[in-house]
């Protein structure tokens, strides 16, 4: 234990910790923090220049800025300030022991974090539902994970929480998703030319990405009446449009719908009859 021992402050003050060394170790903070600011600038420029690779673009930063900051702690602390291995040891167990007692919740955060980061559940860009909240990932952080949601609302999480409950992952890296949209009309009507227009509706819409399935499926329901439940489901080519790849297929399925003279889902109104229109590009 006598190892261990903390040698006089003076002396450890003079030795390691001189006007320097700490005018030295600040500059390497200012030019982290300055490195990092320009980092992300850059990152969110190439994102938004090559936008078919801008999840991945995206999710760099979190993991380059903890590794910089692991790296510009462990430049200043071995070999700026460099002090005795009792002296590293001494401190390490007093802290250790300070932040197990008095900042747990922190500390549980921070592993979270770093787990996340490497594990990746989900990247920056992604769209995730955490318990009532669903949105987009805007940034992972040691202490945090920050979401927007569509009504434009940025919703912090501690990774705690994030990492011991469900996180759904609507697109799970990818730049596309599918997308749910559902209407209900009397049993009465039709399935088949329902079905069609529905089909048709979604494949003529300009955010939807042909490249994947798009499926219409039919239930039968029971709301003080018989109903049909039509369930289209699609894929958007960019997960930012996703409510308005759902919002443009109802408006062409309700203008469709009056067209044929079919009843139209509770609330309809007439659309313009450009959405009907399907353009080859």
């Amino acid at each position: 234990m006598k190892d261990l021992q903390l040698p006089p402050l003076p002396d450890f003050v003079s030795q390691h910790l001189s006007g320097d060394r700490l005018l030295i170790s600040l500059l390497i903070i200012v030019l982290t923090v300055a490195g990092l600011w320009l980092l992300r600038r850059v990152l969110n420029a190439l994102a938004a220049r090559f936008s078919r690779h801008r999840l991945l673009i995206s999710g760099l930063f979190p993991v380059l800025r903890l590794l910089s900051w692991i790296s510009a702690i462990a430049y200043i602390l071995f070999v700026i300030i460099h002090p005795p291995l009792n002296t590293l040891l001494a401190v390490s167990a007093s802290a250790g022991l300070a932040l197990g007692l008095g900042a747990q919740d922190l500390i549980r955060n921070i592993v979270a974090g770093i787990l996340i980061l490497f594990e990746r559940p989900f990247h920056v860009g992604d769209m995730i539902q955490v318990g009532e909240h669903y949105g987009e990932v805007v940034n992972i952080g040691l202490r945090a994970v920050q979401i927007r949601t569509f009504e434009d609302s940025v919703v912090t999480f501690p990774n705690a929480l994030v990492q011991t409950q469900a996180v759904s992952n609507a697109n799970a890296g990818q730049l596309n998703e599918m997308v749910v949209v559902r209407f209900h009309l009397p049993a009465e009507v039709p399935v088949g030319p329902v079905k069609e227009l529905a089909w048709e509706a979604a494949a003529c819409s300009p955010y939807v990405h042909l490249g994947k399935p798009i499926s219409v499926l039919i239930e039968d329901r029971f709301d003080y009446r018989f109903l049909t439940l039509f369930t289209i489901k699609a894929y958007v080519h960019e997960i930012r449009l996703e409510r308005v790849l759902a919002s443009d297929i109802l408006e062409r399925v309700k203008q469709a719908l009056l067209e044929q003279g079919l009843p139209v889902p509770a609330g309809s109104h007439p659309l313009s009859s450009e959405k009907t229109a399907c353009v080859n590009p």
